[in-house]
């Protein structure tokens, strides 16, 4: 559905985009995920022949872009803004424009967009009159009601609040699937990326930085710049001191831990490891986990419905502890306990140039 092969765009601001490859296949969500400034919605717009790339190759719909005419390769797609931009009369009429201008008669496709996105009671009523979530909905039963092959996404939910965010994303990954459609989304919002996409690709500085699995990105980031934009709280300098299969041994400080890698005795590398991969306890038990430590609580912060808990384990870790855990534990800052993670729980990434 779409392929892009060495292309590269220079804003009037001086900003480079620098795409070296990305392929898209039809039906697939692409979710792309990375910092205010990364380059995201610059790329969205190239693929929507907004703006027009230096050099390089941009296939849509299996032919170049740059040899068909733009104006029917852009009503093959639909772009949906981070605001919801509607024309001041009815959500019917709101809907049925695309159709209108493409000279398409409607044939039950007005209806079934406003059954789909579950605002079929407000047909008839004015633009102005509608909630921000309502108004996103709108939007998107617009962008879907021509059956386009290609939806591109540009942070469409970031004016919602939690609530209705939730309550969208899980509608439209229903409607996506269903409709076969392929789908290009910019975000920057973890959870909207993980619900909705099938793959991810994560962005820094015009560039792709790593491209996979949404699980993939989020547990093996394949270096310090996405696992920080990724949420890996705990990333520490160390080296392999030993290894036994792929169990290896590395030395942080003064401290050993222990890590499933295929990585070799000597190389030095970055110990990340996420926070709710940490369990803390007042025992000195640790199950099946090979990593347990003695630790000091240096820092207790509401995090979202959790709390984050710094601790010194002769290294800093952070653990995602639920509040009911937080109050049976009796937890306080200076208190002596344990933190416990599973090798498999740290991902490695291999450091360049001089340890």
């Amino acid at each position: 559905m779409i392929r892009i092969k060495d292309l590269n765009f220079t804003a009037a601001s001086g900003f480079t985009l620098s795409i070296g490859e990305l392929s898209v296949r039809e039906g697939e969500v692409l979710a792309i995920i990375g910092p205010n400034g990364a380059g995201k919605t610059s790329l969205l717009n190239v693929l929507a022949l907004f703006l027009k790339a230096d050099s390089g190759r941009l296939e849509l719909f299996g032919g170049d872009a740059g040899a068909a005419g733009a104006l029917a390769l852009r009503r093959a797609m639909s772009f949906v803004f981070s605001r919801p931009y509607l024309v001041n009369d009815t959500v019917y009429n709101n809907i049925r424009l695309p159709l209108k201008l493409r000279g398409i008669r409607d044939t039950g496709q007005i209806a079934g967009m406003l059954e789909l996105f579950k605002i079929t009671e407000l047909k008839d009523r004015g633009a102005r009159e509608l909630s921000q979530g309502e108004r996103h909905r709108v939007a998107l039963a617009r962008a879907f009601v021509t059956g386009p092959k290609l939806v591109l996404l540009d942070e469409p939910f970031s004016s919602l609040d939690a609530r209705a965010r939730d309550s969208i994303t899980r509608d439209l990954r229903g409607i996506i699937k269903s409709a076969n459609t392929t789908v290009v989304l910019v975000t920057q919002d973890h959870s909207e990326a993980l619900v909705l996409s099938d793959s991810m690709a994560v962005m820094k500085d015009g560039r792709i930085l790593q491209r996979g699995a949404p699980r993939e990105i989020f547990a093996r980031p394949v270096s310090k710049e996405v696992a920080d934009f990724v949420g890996v709280e705990t990333i520490l300098a160390g080296e392999i001191a030993g290894k036994s299969g792929s169990l290896c041994s590395i030395k942080v400080g003064d401290t050993l831990l222990e890590a499933v890698s295929e990585y070799n005795e000597g190389d030095s590398v970055l110990v990340c490891v996420r926070p709710e991969a940490v369990t803390v306890s007042k025992t000195g038990e640790s199950g099946s986990m090979r990593n347990h430590f003695k630790a000091r609580v240096v820092s207790i912060e509401p995090w979202r419905l959790e709390y984050k808990i710094g601790l010194d384990c002769g290294f800093d870790l952070l653990s995602f502890v639920t509040a009911q855990s937080v109050e049976g534990l009796g937890l306080k800052v200076n208190d002596e306990l344990f933190a416990s993670f599973k090798a498999a729980a740290v991902h490695l990434i291999k450091r360049q140039g001089p340890k």
